[in-house]
């Protein structure tokens, strides 16, 4: 336990983000993940480097990141500044001004539906998208219409 009190390493934001019927697309062409029950996400998001101790908050070489932890005890993190998360670009409605929470939180939805709706050959699908759908393979109803 570190001899810094805990106030000072309080993260920027931390909640959780409970998903019951998540959706990628629209109209004709759309994507609708179910989860039963529901799935719940705790979050955090740091800046790298906290002004009160002078020490950094992670070793990744971004400004701020996300980091999550599925229902399951399965862990993620995620870069949330728009120079290093292509999301932002317009997934879903993303843009560089998207709070730091949208950003995380459309982050974790691509990664379900990359689990779920991908090719499962595609170079791309790694053994995080695997443990994805491996621990909630027995909970979702995947709709797809167009």
């Amino acid at each position: 336990m570190s001899d810094i009190p805990e106030e000072i390493l309080e993260p920027l934001k931390k909640g959780r983000f409970i998903f019951t019927d998540i959706q990628e697309g629209s109209d004709e062409d759309k994507r609708v993940i179910t989860f039963m029950p529901p799935l719940v996400v705790g979050y955090t998001v740091w800046e790298k480097n906290n002004t009160k101790t002078g020490k950094e908050n992670y070793p990744e070489d971004v400004p701020i990141m996300g980091f999550a932890t599925y229902d399951f005890g399965m862990d993620m993190s995620t870069p949330l500044d728009p120079e290093h998360n292509w999301l932002v670009n317009g997934y879903e409605g993303l843009s560089k001004e998207s709070s730091l929470e949208d950003i995380l939180m459309y982050s974790i939805i691509y990664d379900l539906f990359h689990s779920f709706c991908h090719d499962k050959e595609d170079p791309n699908y790694s053994h995080y998208n695997w443990a994805i759908y491996g621990n909630l393979k027995g909970r979702v109803l995947v709709k797809e219409t167009g």
